[in-house]
């Protein structure tokens, strides 16, 4: 049995199931007919940690022998890949025809397209301002049942019937197993490089972010850190508390352009740090910030955080506060112009003068006060007994989530008690 099975110090007790294409897949799944077994999805297992501790774990169906590329219209900039393909391996075939997918998932040597899609997985790529499920024009599922199911397809100007497809993004592989996407791609930039300033208060982290939407700049990735994760990437910035990262690219002109704007707009800000990594120092940069993960990967508690750009701006003060109150050392990455959070601490070895479990507490109560939504995406699995991960629904959402799921999953085989649809 492969370690990458275990799901929260678990194996499936009935052991793997690994089908090489949609027909086997549907086969293993309708063969599971007794109404009390658990089927677990498993791509790269670079996000299995996430939801509530399962109570039952029959099987493991791991899809990375469904690794092929089925398609590529380089001239109309679109493909078709199965879902067990790492990530890196597509990138790699895109990029010698000088395309790429604009989907940046952390691990993707690993990480497999279709558990990115199911597990919603955060990237700082937001290419045009996009989301990630906007790459998404087509999908094959396969359901509980082995029905296999289509949505859309591979021609970006498809409008026939409704876009299920985004049912199945971030759904956690509960209503269905992602078995072949459709993607639209992007050209590689000619060039690209990132901007880095520092700065002192979280007020002019935000005000610098808000001015950059507002200019000419179509930024690649905009991300805001403070000084913990600067001292994991190596960065040299020790006068500042808090770093923004501003990846750019395109054209000759159009990124010497943007780089200009950014510099114009910098020298606004008194006390502000800046430097310029070109090409490969950006790829370098942008890498270890996407695969960063904490501090310890057993102990290691991980929030990730929903709300607004507007709200973001209060939501990052009250919480830094509260940390240095309490003297606890956390790693923290925003994205202004999304109004998302990440922040990463150790539940076991850290310096702080208060419980864990209070202080996940505390800042769920900062986030509920903020109107915004709070999601532990990884906790020590002791701590997660009884815990609510996905922190609170509203009554109407949550019933509509519910239907869905008696709806494509009556017997509740796929990922059983992970997700918020199986809580009472």
């Amino acid at each position: 049995m492969k370690t990458k099975h275990i799901v929260d110090g678990v194996q499936p007790s009935e052991g793997a199931i690994h089908p090489k294409n949609r027909d086997e897949l549907s086969i293993a799944l309708s063969d599971v007919l007794d109404s009390d077994k658990v089927v677990v999805p498993i791509g790269g297992a670079t996000r299995l940690q996430i939801g509530a501790k399962i109570p039952k774990y029959d099987y493991a169906l791991d899809l990375s022998g469904m690794n092929q590329l089925v398609a590529h219209n380089s001239a109309d900039l679109t493909c078709v890949a199965q879902a067990g393909a790492t990530l890196k391996s597509l990138q790699d075939v895109l990029k010698e025809q000088g395309q790429f997918l604009a989907i940046d998932a952390a691990f993707p040597e690993q990480a497999t397209i279709g558990g990115i899609l199911a597990s919603n997985a955060p990237g700082y790529m937001r290419w045009q301002l996009a989301h990630m499920r906007d790459m998404v024009i087509g999908m094959e599922v396969v359901l509980p049942s082995g029905t296999i199911t289509k949505s859309g397809g591979p021609v970006v100007k498809n409008v026939s019937g409704y876009d299920m497809a985004r049912l199945h993004i971030g759904g956690y592989g509960t209503l269905g197993v992602i078995s072949e996407i459709s993607f639209k791609l992007t050209p590689l930039p000619r060039r690209q490089g990132t901007f880095i300033l520092g700065f002192q208060t979280e007020n002019d982290l935000h005000n610098f972010s808000e001015e950059v939407f507002r200019s000419h700049v179509m930024p690649l990735a905009l991300a805001g850190i403070n000084s913990e994760v600067t001292k994991e990437l190596n960065l040299k910035f020790p006068a500042s508390l808090y770093l923004v990262l501003v990846r750019i690219g395109g054209r000759q002109m159009a990124f010497l352009r943007q780089k200009e704007i950014l510099s114009q707009i910098a020298n606004n800000y008194q006390y502000a740090h800046t430097e310029f990594f070109e090409e490969d120092s950006s790829d370098v940069l942008w890498e270890k910030l996407r695969d960063f993960r904490g501090y310890n990967i057993n102990t290691s508690i991980l929030g990730r955080v929903f709300s607004t750009p507007t709200r973001l701006r209060g939501l990052l003060a009250h919480i830094s506060e509260y940390l240095q109150k309490i003297e606890l050392k956390v790693a923290l990455s925003v994205q202004p112009g999304f109004g998302t959070m990440e922040f990463y601490f150790d539940g076991v070895s850290n310096s702080a003068k208060v419980d864990v479990e209070v202080i996940m507490s505390e800042i769920h109560r900062i986030v509920l006060e903020n109107n915004s939504h709070l999601n532990y995406e990884q906790l020590p699995t002791e701590l997660k007994n009884g815990f609510n991960m996905w922190g609170p629904i509203n009554r109407g959402s949550l019933d509509l989530m519910k239907s869905l799921r008696r709806t494509y999953d009556p017997t509740r085989k796929l990922n059983r008690g992970r997700y918020i649809t199986d809580s009472e």
